[in-house]
């Protein structure tokens, strides 16, 4: 019964001497994240330091980022402020000397130094350095922000 023991015991020792296999699963994945480049070029168009000619970067107005690479993109247009009707609610734009008719309703917002339409079209505004978000069509851009500079 000794000797049964002890070979029992030796196993015992022998098998939890005996070198361990760890087992390690390594998962390797791979970015497939597609970059798009939404900034829109105009032929001829000069740029500093990367930004589009018409861009607000390029102006050093106040609008923020997202407004600047709207109007890059071609969704506003950033100019002076001629045929001024406050009473009419009507002025025309010219940027880059093409002008604009711009169309405003309730639903455009105002910001930088006139907040509301009462302020915008409150004060004469010939002349004025404004930027204009919205839908352009032809000679047309239908305001749905209006920040004056």
């Amino acid at each position: 019964m000794k000797s049964i023991l002890t070979i029992l015991l030796t196993a015992g020792l022998l098998a939890s001497c005996a070198p361990k296999t760890d087992t390690t699963t390594t998962t390797t994945t791979t970015d497939t994240t597609a970059t798009t480049d939404t900034t829109a070029t105009t032929p001829d168009a000069t740029t500093t330091e990367g930004t589009p000619a018409d861009s607000t970067l390029a102006n050093g107005d106040s609008a923020n980022a997202s407004e600047e690479a709207d109007m890059a993109a071609g969704d506003g247009l950033e100019g002076s402020v001629m045929s001024f009707d406050g009473t009419a609610r009507t002025f025309m734009l010219n940027e880059d000397d093409k002008n604009y008719t711009v169309n405003v309703d309730a639903t455009t917002a105002y910001e930088g130094t006139a907040t509301t339409a009462d302020d915008f079209f409150g004060t004469d505004r010939n002349n004025a350095s404004v930027a204009v978000e919205g839908a352009i069509s032809g000679d047309t851009i239908t305001a749905t922000k209006i920040t004056t500079n």
